[in-house]
Parts: structure tokens; sequence; C-alpha cells
């Protein structure tokens, strides 16, 4: 499920003031909102052959930014968020809590709830999608230089690696839920990516690459809810795959014909 969240100042001031790099602002905000009931979410994630998947993600703030000096920008209030995750209890805990709150730190600004609205599941029953990626999807892997360094790498989505792993992390999270899911068809294709979509984001200090752009995804249609809710790649509770899934016209629609509905 994704929720659409609308946070704008309080005491009429404009502008809510963050680091470029605020993924990890924007995580300590959501756990601040469910930590107290969820604590395992933080403390100690759930954990599936050895991987740890914490099953949250969210997605860019959405708003008129400015940009600033000393690696500063500032969106003018009110701005958007959306966060999404497969668990029931933890999207019903944060609209809870997000909807009783007086007040929420967002950096050094202090916010308000505006709206909060829980979307419409998109239909999968086709087992085809295109979505957008909300947030930069990641995948990597760890290899060692000549010297014996530690280098991470970070693959781009015209290298079969990226849908290959972004496919498997997938499974990996479906046996959470049901391992039998992990059985069922699953695909992912990249359509549309530009150099514009890269993206280099500093979270606590360490550098993630990943990358926007469009994406088909086919398959049974409860992954598909999954790849929705959870999101696609690696480091989703650090802000990182989510996706949303674009509405196809239909052939008629787009010659202007009416619909036969």
């Amino acid at each position: 499920m994704h929720l659409q969240i609308e946070l704008s100042t309080v005491n009429n001031e404009r502008l809510i003031e963050l680091p470029i790099h605020y993924n990890s602002i924007v995580q300590g905000l959501i756990y601040s909102q469910v930590g107290e009931e969820m604590p395992q979410l933080h403390d100690e994630g759930f954990e599936v052959g050895g991987r740890t998947f914490r099953f949250f993600t969210f997605s860019r703030l959405f708003g008129k930014i400015e940009y600033l000096k000393g690696g500063k920008i500032a969106f003018r209030s009110p701005v958007n968020l959306r966060v999404a995750s497969p668990l029931e209890q933890f999207i019903v805990i944060l609209a809870k809590n997000l909807l009783n709150s007086d007040s929420l730190i967002l950096g050094d600004t202090r916010v308000h709830l505006k709206s909060l609205s829980a979307l419409p599941l998109p239909d999968f029953s086709s087992g085809k999608v295109k979505v957008k990626a909300l947030s930069p999807i990641t995948v990597y892997s760890t290899l060692f230089t000549p010297d014996g360094k530690k280098k991470t790498y970070y693959y781009h989505p015209r290298e079969q690696e990226f849908t290959d792993m972004i496919e498997a992390n997938l499974m990996k999270k479906a046996v959470y839920f049901n391992k039998d899911l992990a059985e069922l068809p699953f695909s992912m294709r990249t359509l549309k990516v530009n150099n514009r979509d890269a993206k280099i984001i500093y979270y606590k200090n360490f550098v993630v690459k990943g990358w926007l752009g469009l994406y088909q995804l086919e398959g049974d249609p409860r992954l598909l809810k999954l790849a929705y809710s959870a999101g696609l790649g690696s480091k989703n509770s650090q802000g990182f795959g989510m996706i949303n899934v674009i509405k196809e016209r239909s052939k008629s629609a787009s010659r202007g014909e009416p619909s036969k509905n």
C-alpha cells in the first residue's frame, strides 16, 4: 500500500530547509512515528536467508525547490512524500500516529500534517505494468581491487545484472510472506533511462548510486503487488527503489473513441 503524505510548515514559515542529501532525515521522521510500536523494524529488521529487510520504502520529496549555499535546498511549503510497505501493521501505525501528531520535525523545521491519503491499489491482473521510479533504484556488488581493497560497483539499468539482481532480490522478499511466491514468474525490463536519471546520494557518509527511469514489470500479480509495496532493489528503507504504476491509455482513448465500459 502507498500513503500520500502532505506536510506544511507551522507558524507560517515559508521554507523547509534541508541538506541536499536528505534521505536519512526522512527515514528518521518515519521511524519516529512507528519505532515505538514496531521496534523490530528499526533494531533488527526481518531476516530472510541471511539478508535483512525492513519492508518499507519512500519517495523523494516533491515540491517547489530553491537551491541554497552550503549544500542545502529549501522546499516551499507544502511538500509531498509517498511511503509504502507490504506490512499492513506498518501502514496502520504510521497513518494513525501522523494523524494524531500535533507537529513533526523535518530537518530543523517544524511541520504538521496537511493531508494524508491511502492510494488505491493499481490493477495488476494483466500480469504486466509499466512503472516509474519515484526514488532511485539501486543494486550493487562488492568487488576487490588487485591490491585487496573493497570496491562497491553499482549496476547500470542497461546491464543484465541490474534486472537479474532485482528479480532475485524480490524473490527473497517474497519468501518472508509465502515461500511459494518465490516459485512464481517475475521479470523486469528497462524501458527508458538517460544520464539525468543517474542519482548519487550520500546516506550517512556512504555514497549510493541509483537510477530513476521507466521500467516494465511482468509476472504473477502477487509479485507485482509486492514490488509496488516493498520497492525494487536494495536499500529500500533508506529511500531507494520506490515505484509508481503508470496507467496506460487505451488505443481507443488515444484515437478519441468512446470507452466501451
